[in-house]
């Protein structure tokens, strides 16, 4: 069975007038026996018992089938509703309003087509037989067969072809709208998560071009002041003791909140194996291979050293899609320093093209005490190289003019 969608098949709503027509056609066919002055009363009596049991097996049996649609369950209505049939066709051809109730069942049972033929050649052949039984076997019984036998059945075949076809194209749209839902929430997922990480990204960087960087400030003028005023022997060293030790637990504080910040690719892995997803995320994307060399020892980088040189990456292997037509990328790390290179088509640094946005990570870099530096020449390709200061400053981070 083909999966059911969340809000039910359409036909589901039915099933009370599958019950009712399947409690109609033999009641109706009980009524007309009795009027039949035709049959005997050993007859009338044997076809109302025969209809009172096709009635109680649908009760017992076919209603379930039509509740829980299942092919094993609606052969077993379907053998012993044809049995029933047999038995009345041979007593009164009024069995024939039976039909309706057999043609219903037998599409709305079976989904593979050799039984539903099966079935359609079992009725036919029992209703050639109750003719050929009542009406003797003539040339005029022959012709009779047609509009009596050959039409309904094969009209009934027809008819439930095409409402199988739809039947199996609405099941096939409702799989795939649900798939398509799903697919919709998967997406609306991954923006969520995706503007979340721009988020944290923007506000490590902010943080630490604010915070971080007013702190170190207050720390610069404070041990400047204290040399000044030390020489005068004056009291006030002492608050700018407090001064001092505040603004470094502030900075402590501040570069805890980068940390906890810092890149989802940072998170759970070193920065070698950040750099090596995100090397694979290039070459994945764009063909271009992207080698990585790492001497940098397992747990001994910094949290804003590893956040600084995985944005260096970003940054550089954005530009070299955006711009270098690159067949090669390299990519070095040390403790100390990160380069980026690539034989592509190169740019006059000179020239200031836009595309190659590095001056904020410069300016962070700078902060850092560093130095970042980008050596490219028209057809010889682009090297970004980040260096650091190993250990990073504790208390002087020089912060350039142009970067506030």
């Amino acid at each position: 069975m083909n999966e059911v969608p969340p809000g039910g098949h359409a036909w589901d709503r039915f099933n009370a007038v599958w019950h009712l027509v399947a409690v109609a056609a033999p009641v109706m066919a009980g009524v007309l026996v009795w009027a039949d002055d035709a049959l005997g009363t050993r007859s009338r009596l044997l076809a109302s018992l025969l209809l009172c049991l096709f009635l109680v097996w649908y009760w017992r049996v076919g209603a379930r089938a039509v509740r829980s649609p299942g092919e094993r369950r609606g052969i077993v209505q379907l053998a012993g509703a044809l049995v029933l049939f047999a038995g009345l066709i041979m007593v009164t051809m009024t069995a024939a309003l039976l039909l309706s109730v057999l043609f219903l069942h037998l599409f709305l049972f079976l989904e593979r087509w050799r039984g539903r033929l099966i079935v359609l050649g079992t009725v036919a052949a029992l209703l050639m037989a109750g003719m050929f039984v009542h009406l003797g076997i003539s040339a005029s019984t022959a012709v009779a067969l047609l509009p009596t036998v050959v039409v309904p059945v094969l009209s009934a075949g027809l008819l439930g072809a095409y409402i199988s076809a739809l039947i199996s194209q609405s099941r096939a749209r409702s799989v795939l709208i649900a798939e398509l839902t799903e697919t919709r929430a998967a997406l609306a997922r991954e923006r969520h998560t995706a503007g979340m990480t721009a988020e944290r990204e923007r506000l490590s960087v902010e943080i630490h071009d604010t915070l971080a960087q007013g702190f170190t400030s207050i720390l610069m003028l404070t041990q400047s002041a204290r040399l000044t005023l030390e020489r005068d022997a004056s009291p006030v060293p002492d608050q700018l003791d407090l001064i001092e030790r505040t603004a470094r637990e502030n900075l402590a504080e501040a570069r805890s909140l980068v940390a906890a910040l810092c890149p989802p690719d940072l998170s759970a892995r070193s920065l070698t194996e950040a750099l090596a997803r995100l090397a694979e995320r290039h070459t994945r994307d764009t063909g271009v291979p992207v080698d990585v060399e790492s001497d940098d020892p397992p747990g001994g980088g910094m949290p804003e050293r590893d956040a600084v040189f995985l944005r260096a990456a970003q940054e550089a292997l954005a530009n070299i899609r955006r711009h270098a037509k690159a067949s090669s990328v390299r990519i070095v790390l040390s403790p100390a320093a990160l380069t980026v290179s690539d034989d592509g088509q190169g740019f006059e640094p000179g020239r200031g093209h836009g595309g190659y946005g590095l001056p904020g990570l410069r300016s962070r870099v700078i902060g850092l005490g560093g130095t970042c530096t980008v050596v490219s020449a028209p057809g010889a390709g682009t090297t970004v190289r980040l260096e650091l200061p190993m250990p990073l400053p504790e208390e002087v981070l020089t912060v350039p003019p142009d970067s506030r």
